[in-house]
């Protein structure tokens, strides 16, 4: 163990590196404070219908930037941190051939078919819905079409990154979890291989997520002193570490996600019950004790509202605009699938639908009703998540829409319960946080999990918006097929 700048009775430095979709983040907390943050933007291209893909050199120049940023304020301020480790965007892909790495395929990325396979395939050994968003769905129409033949590896963007920086062939349990790859019993699954075209050698090995990580190799740790001397951790998913992040220790808490894309998400001693695969459950033990991660995501919440904003004449202010006419829209409902969407349909062809359109409705009530649909799928989704699990007693949230206290009182009355806020909930790195907890517990660290909330109640409109959660979920299923049938008009 390094020896730590700060005396045991201190609260540890701690650096998490928060490798998502577009950007990395480097975050230094001190305890639970967050001391310092870097962030390094990378491309994500979409040249392509359905195309959401990186440069792995892109993310590589990314990780490299943020060592020597980090390593340059530590030293600035003569601070060693005790530990680090990595939070990780789920589902990237990437192959490795004699000439060189393919690009990385992200969750987004949806070109590759289901190969008419439910979305129940090979969902009762692995946790995982049979979409596009998966690297197995993505590495069976890659191997249909013949696509495997010269693939060494098959990889992903942190596996590569510890390839390189730490010299192993390592993922996380999670991570793995969530490939679509992993059986039950924590080892990649027979099955799942065999349609996928790969075999368990050309993949990383699997290590619990609080596994320290070798040192940095030669050339790293005598550019980046500081860092080196830390405890690092292999870390594990965001959405283990964000759950981690909002201090989700019990299977009747929920955490809610609401940025640009929204989650709800808890952690369970056994998958859910769950045969319709309306949800995933992702392996991701904690300190040795079997442990799954239940939830489900939607792709609609802020997009929703951005949306909304480039094509009506409405309040910037989502406060003000929920302000501007009554609940319920004045009987308007909106299914805001303006991008596809996974739990619980898993379809990324559906689109969506405004019901009840009247010559007394205006701007204002269409995007009310845009965000009531976005809190109502985040109810759908909260009640298949206790069918599955167990009851659900409390919700926390974070993320971008958490900024209107009017958003957060629909979605309170959309849940019937009381939503927990923490302070700063908007720029609070949730998984970052995790990261840092997780690293935190693989030194042996006491890391201080103190969070804040407001608490957001429902009110009398509680009723009404349990009448609209019926007719949403009924229209979601009964237009399913009929706007497929529009899409390819």
């Amino acid at each position: 163990m390094p020896k730590p700048t700060h005396p045991p009775s201190t609260p540890p430095l701690v650096v998490a590196f928060d490798l998502g979709t577009t950007a990395l983040k480097a975050v230094l907390f001190h305890g639970r404070t967050e001391r310092h943050r870097l962030q390094f933007p990378y491309p994500l291209h979409a040249e392509q219908p359905g195309q959401a893909t990186q440069r792995l050199p892109d993310l590589m120049q990314a990780f490299t930037l943020a060592l020597g940023g980090m390593e340059e304020y530590l030293t600035r301020h003569d601070l060693t941190p005790q530990a680090a480790a990595f939070s990780n965007a789920m589902h990237t892909l990437t192959l490795i051939r004699p000439g060189g790495p393919s690009d990385v395929f992200t969750f987004a990325d949806l070109r590759a078919g289901t190969g008419g396979h439910p979305v129940t395939h090979l969902h009762a050994q692995t946790g995982v819905p049979w979409h596009p968003m998966t690297p197995a769905v993505k590495l069976a129409a890659l191997n249909a079409a013949g696509q495997l033949h010269d693939v060494e590896r098959v990889s992903g963007v942190k596996e590569e990154l510890l390839r390189r920086f730490f010299g192993v062939y390592w993922t996380d349990q999670s991570t793995a979890s969530a490939t679509g790859l992993l059986g039950r019993g924590g080892t990649y699954d027979p099955q799942a291989l065999a349609q996928a075209g790969v075999t368990a050698a050309q993949l990383p090995s699997i290590h619990p997520i609080e596994t320290p990580l070798p040192p940095l190799r030669p050339t790293y740790r005598a550019r980046y002193p500081r860092l080196a001397a830390a405890h690092w951790a292999i870390g594990a998913s965001d959405g283990v570490t964000a759950t981690e992040g909002l201090g989700i220790t019990r299977p009747d808490q929920v955490a809610l996600s609401v940025g640009t894309s929204s989650a709800v998400r808890t952690f369970t001693p056994r998958p859910a019950a769950d045969p319709h695969a309306h949800l995933f459950s992702y392996r991701a033990d904690h300190g040795g004790q079997e442990r799954y991660l239940v939830g489900g995501p939607s792709n609609n919440a802020g997009i929703v509202l951005n949306w909304l904003r480039d094509h009506l004449h409405i309040p910037q202010d989502l406060d003000d605009l929920l302000h501007a006419t009554t609940p319920g829209a004045r009987g308007l409902l909106f299914l805001p699938a303006l991008s596809g969407e996974r739990a619980p349909l898993w379809d990324p062809h559906v689109s969506g639908s405004l019901l009840g359109l009247g010559l007394h409705h205006g701007p204002h009530d269409i995007a009310r009703a845009g965000m009531e649909g976005v809190a109502l799928h985040l109810a759908w989704l909260s009640d298949l998540l206790a069918s599955g699990t167990q009851p659900l007693r409390e919700y926390r949230a974070t993320g971008g829409l958490t900024r209107s206290r009017a958003w957060l009182r629909v979605l309170a009355n959309a849940l019937n319960a009381p939503v927990l806020v923490p302070d700063g909930a908007d720029l609070f790195e949730g998984s970052a946080f995790g990261a840092a907890l997780i690293a935190a517990r693989s030194a042996g660290l006491d890391l201080p999990h103190t969070l804040t909330f407001d608490a957001v109640e429902p009110d009398a409109d509680a009723p009404l918006y349990a009448t609209l959660g019926r007719k949403y979920r009924h229209a979601a299923l009964a237009l399913q097929t009929l706007t497929h049938d529009l899409r390819a008009l």
